[in-house]
């Protein structure tokens, strides 16, 4: 698991237990306080926390899939190339999380506490005090966040994939052309169409979960009688969609990543099943192996006596 790949799912796991940790609990609440929020300087910093932490755990792990893409694709359309500079794992586990504080910036300057209209402090965006109108900046807002935060760098993924895909579709072709080291050829491409497929995968599970979500956001801004017709748990299941996706994800990983399973079994089950396993495995070996041999004995045997049989034959039928 010490590759790019695992670093990187490393990095989505890391934001899907932020999402565990944080969004879910403030979104479970959220039909019984409506964000009430404590009031002072306390509040104001969990507030900030609370929803630039959700917003960057979701970035993060949509930057992760997109590296894993890049990743991907660099490795089946460049496979002589190293990349040095842009494969190591410290670097790109910094970029993802810097790139996505960053890009939620916004989120820990609109979000505070306010004064609500059935009295108490209430943890939303001050779209109002930022942008000069409420309505204005609910559509600036989201606009950027469906953008950035889900439509763009699925665009980019898909790309990516659809040209990995083709790429390791024409070298299938190529490589059946190349007999004498068939094997090993094979060996990689399941490999890289393993990978693939997992990223597909994974990528296809966070658009849809994601979707409800970021469909009722821009529901929320460019059509407010909308949102207001609809039912109170709609918007709730939508959002629940999303963090659907984090409990999703481990699942997904188990599933379709045998390097993972073996890795999670090492981790549960200790040295001994390492052991235990390295000990079956070469009971196996020494087992074929002296099946191999004495199969080649058998035959051996079997062949001096099909000789000898023949030799006989031939002397009974020499004329003295």
């Amino acid at each position: 698991m010490r590759t790019i790949t695992g670093f990187l799912f490393v990095n989505m796991a890391a934001a899907d237990l932020l999402v565990t940790l944080i969004a879910m609990p403030v979104s479970m609440t959220l039909p019984y306080t409506e964000m009430r929020w404590l009031p002072g300087i306390l509040g104001n910093i969990t507030c900030k926390l609370v929803s630039v932490s959700l917003h960057v755990s979701i970035l993060a792990s949509i930057l992760s899939l997109m590296l894993m893409s890049v990743n991907r694709f660099l490795g089946v359309v460049f496979p002589f190339a190293r990349f040095s500079s842009f494969r190591r794992a410290k670097v790109l586990t910094i970029t993802i999380w810097l790139c996505s504080v960053i890009a939620m910036i916004p989120a820990a300057v609109l979000w505070k506490i306010e004064k609500g209209e059935a009295g108490g402090m209430h943890c939303q965006p001050a779209f109002r005090d930022v942008f000069g109108d409420y309505e204005k900046g609910m559509r600036v807002f989201y606009t950027y966040l469906f953008l950035a935060g889900y439509l763009i760098p699925l665009l980019v993924i898909s790309v990516l994939c659809g040209m990995t895909c083709r790429e390791l579709w024409r070298q299938k072709k190529d490589d059946r052309q190349r007999l004498s080291i068939a094997l090993e050829i094979i060996e990689r491409h399941e490999a890289r169409k393993t990978t693939v497929r997992t990223l597909v995968i994974v990528t296809a599970a966070f658009a849809i979960c994601w979707l409800p979500s970021q469909t009722y956001h821009l529901i929320f801004a460019f059509n407010n009688d909308l949102h207001r017709s609809l039912p109170r748990y709609v918007m709730f299941v939508c959002f629940w969609f999303g963090h659907a996706n984090s409990a999703l994800n481990p699942w997904l990983y188990m599933l379709l990543t045998n390097k993972f399973i073996t890795a999670l079994r090492e981790i549960f089950l200790g040295s001994y099943s390492t052991a235990h396993i390295r000990s079956f495995r070469t009971q196996s070996s020494i087992a074929a192996n002296n099946t191999s041999v004495r199969d080649t004995s058998s035959r051996r045997s079997g062949r001096r006596k099909k000789r000898k049989s023949l030799l006989e034959e031939q002397q009974e039928e020499t004329p003295v």
